[in-house]
């Protein structure tokens, strides 16, 4: 299977968007994205809208699957211990009756994963979400407290 296609299973957003949504991110005006990317700056207004369409379809339909029970959410305050982070987590699945997939390594590879250098001493520095899904899957994010 071509990478592109590997990519868009993965997410919403296509190659393209995600390319000029990382410009934008760079403060770039759309004339500068359009001459580098050898498209029309109408075709970089198009491509744009459509990602962030697609970034707000993301967010509501996560949003549906916790309001509909189909995943739960767990939140892990700043300054939480990384351990007392994972117990909370395995202790939301036990609640829900759901088994998470992951083993406690993992979680904590998750977790460092989405914090990165935020943990200091084994103590997370940044709010972090966590949907539990009803498979047992696991996505976490940092939050701004």
């Amino acid at each position: 299977m071509p990478t592109g296609q590997k990519d868009q299973n993965k997410s919403f957003l296509t190659e393209r968007q995600r390319e000029i949504m990382r410009m934008r991110r760079k403060n770039m005006k759309s004339s500068q994205i359009a001459k580098i990317l050898n498209i029309t700056r109408q075709d970089v207004t198009i491509l744009e809208k459509r990602a962030m369409a697609n970034i707000q379809k993301a967010f509501n339909t996560i949003q549906m699957a916790y309001e509909e029970g189909l995943s739960v959410q767990v939140e892990i305050g700043k300054g939480v211990q990384i351990l007392d982070a994972i117990k909370e987590i395995l202790s939301a699945g036990d609640r829900e009756n759901i088994k998470i997939k992951s083993s406690i390594p993992e979680i904590f590879t998750i977790l460092k994963i989405c914090h990165g250098s935020n943990i200091k001493n084994g103590i997370i520095q940044k709010g972090t979400e966590v949907s539990i899904l009803l498979d047992g899957t696991l996505n976490a994010r940092q939050i701004n407290e």
